[in-house]
């Protein structure tokens, strides 16, 4: 049953250690993990170990870094859409220099002009008809 390969298990300096394992408090490292499940034929030198050490520290400090400018910009959006005493002033006295009216800023943009009402309702026309299958023929469509 053992298939010729050699069984490998880890062995604990200490108890603690291996109850932190097992509770899944601390992983072993993949290269680690991939030794043990024969997916990879040698162990992993320390010099790799390391190497994957400062990647995960480099991954860390870029996520924090983009965590940060994400923040900023949310902070920057929140005040731009939130009124600002400069906005409000400027609603109160528009400046000629102004081309456009308050009318048609407060309107929708043309691609956002949506009918008040849906023309055609698709669950009525369902709950009208039958469940008995009807004919289709496909139809090329033009180019």
């Amino acid at each position: 049953m053992n298939e010729g390969r050699s069984k490998r298990t880890v062995k604990y300096r200490r108890n603690e250690d291996m109850w932190a394992y097992v509770a899944s408090g601390k992983r072993l490292p993949v290269q680690w993990s991939a030794w043990l499940t024969h997916t990879r034929p040698d162990p992993p030198t320390t010099e790799e170990l390391q190497a994957d050490l400062a990647r995960q520290r480099r991954v860390k400090m870029n996520a924090a870094i983009l965590e940060a400018k994400d923040q900023k910009e949310r902070a920057n959006r929140a005040r731009l859409v939130a009124p600002s005493l400069h906005s409000e002033t400027e609603k109160e006295a528009p400046s000629a220099s102004q081309n456009v009216s308050t009318n048609q800023k407060l309107e929708r943009p043309e691609s956002d002009h949506r009918p008040g009402q849906q023309t055609r309702d698709p669950w009525a026309e369902a709950s009208k008809g039958t469940d008995e299958p009807q004919s289709w023929s496909p139809v090329a469509g033009r180019r």
